[in-house]
């Protein structure tokens, strides 16, 4: 085979051989050389290096034929992917899971296999826990319920008649004359003496308070964990003795409930400390206050009328600490037990002046 019958065989992966792919190539091409040579001292050599084909074409030799094939079988060899070293993390993670299967097979063993009584009895004994200290150990980890903190308690104390009125007028409440017809002592100044007091109180407490108006617009859906609105009552002489202190609520809420019992906590507790008994007639402008239509409605809120402005008034004009004292310790009765009325325990901080009622019992119905 001549020199150029070599260069025109396919070598396409040129590129991927190796040095020992290329000294085969080399000791093909010297073989090939030297075959001319053997051919001419070789009698019928001629014949063994080509065969005549049909369409008189010559046809390679059997040699030639196994010479290329072994020639493609080493350059495929060469051209496969040498596999690739595994990763140092799958290692790692492989001998995590070998060290863990180990470890649980061996204990299964332990056991199952193993007797007890070979064990050191001081190991056992440290090892196993009494089912007492265990029950001890549960209950000294419960958490204890937190108390909400003063200042996230947020109460309103609606001053009567304070501001403007309906038609953005000065409305003064109840009113006092002389016998010249001369005004002398106004519902609201009694109000707002009392609201301020019993506001000062609350927040030394450290309650968060909202001072309100009669027709405050914050109370248009105003949320709080209780509402007072406190009043006194008219001064009209009646031809009687008329006296006494109401506690309502709106007519629309249960009696039992959040509200009754911030009505009874506030009519228990300053029925306790103002020398005035309770009275139960109860007006429209009571039980369907303008205020009860606008709050939220889980706002409890309650309105109080501290007594008859003609019959109660020296209370009413010179005791008006003790007033907003006993009004304090009313709702300071309300918000530090507020759950019992829906089924909940007392919230743990107890006052020792106030006076928690037994149960929200209904108003009675007197004169409707």
């Amino acid at each position: 085979m001549t020199d150029e019958a070599v260069k025109e065989q396919p070598n396409n992966e040129e590129d991927e051989q190796s040095a020992s792919a290329i000294f085969v190539e080399l000791m093909r091409q010297a073989a090939a050389k030297a075959a001319p040579m053997a051919a001419k001292s070789e009698p019928g050599a001629a014949d063994k290096a080509t065969r005549p084909t049909g369409d008189g074409a010559a046809e390679p030799s059997l040699e030639r034929v196994d010479e290329a094939h072994q020639i493609h079988r080493v350059r495929s060899r060469l051209s496969l992917r040498r596999p690739h070293p595994a990763s140092m993390a799958g290692g790692f993670f492989g001998t995590i899971f070998v060290v863990l299967v180990s470890t649980a097979l061996v204990a299964t063993l332990l056991m199952f296999f193993v007797n007890p009584d070979f064990l050191n009895p001081a190991v056992v004994q440290g090892l196993q826990l009494d089912r007492d200290e265990i029950i001890a150990g549960f209950e000294a980890a419960r958490p204890t319920p937190v108390q909400t903190p003063q200042w996230l308690r947020r109460i309103g104390i609606i001053s009567g008649h304070r501001g403007l009125g309906k038609l953005l007028n000065r409305d003064p409440g109840a009113v006092c004359y002389d016998e010249n017809k001369q005004a002398y002592l106004e519902e609201e100044a009694i109000n707002f003496a009392v609201s301020k007091r019993v506001v000062a109180n609350l927040e030394a407490l450290n309650f968060t308070v909202d001072m309100l108006d009669e027709f405050d617009p914050r109370l248009v859906d105003y949320r709080a964990d209780a509402l007072l609105s406190i009043h006194a009552n008219s001064c009209i002489d009646y031809g009687e003795v008329v006296s006494g202190y109401i506690v309502s609520k709106s007519d629309a809420r249960p009696e039992v409930g959040a509200d009754a019992l911030l009505r009874e906590c506030i009519a228990l507790n300053y029925g306790a400390h103002i020398p005035l008994e309770r009275s139960y007639n109860e007006t429209e402008d009571m039980i369907n206050n303008h205020a009860w239509q606008k709050i939220h409605p889980l706002t409890p809120g309650v309105i109080l009328e501290m007594g008859f402005m003609l019959a109660d008034q020296e209370i009413l004009t010179t005791q008006q600490d003790l007033l907003a004292h006993a009004i304090t310790m009313g709702i300071l009765c309300y918000i530090e037990n507020a759950g019992i009325s829906v089924g909940l325990p007392p919230s743990g901080r107890q006052s020792a002046d106030y006076l928690l009622p037994i149960l929200a019992t209904p108003t009675p119905i007197f004169g409707r």
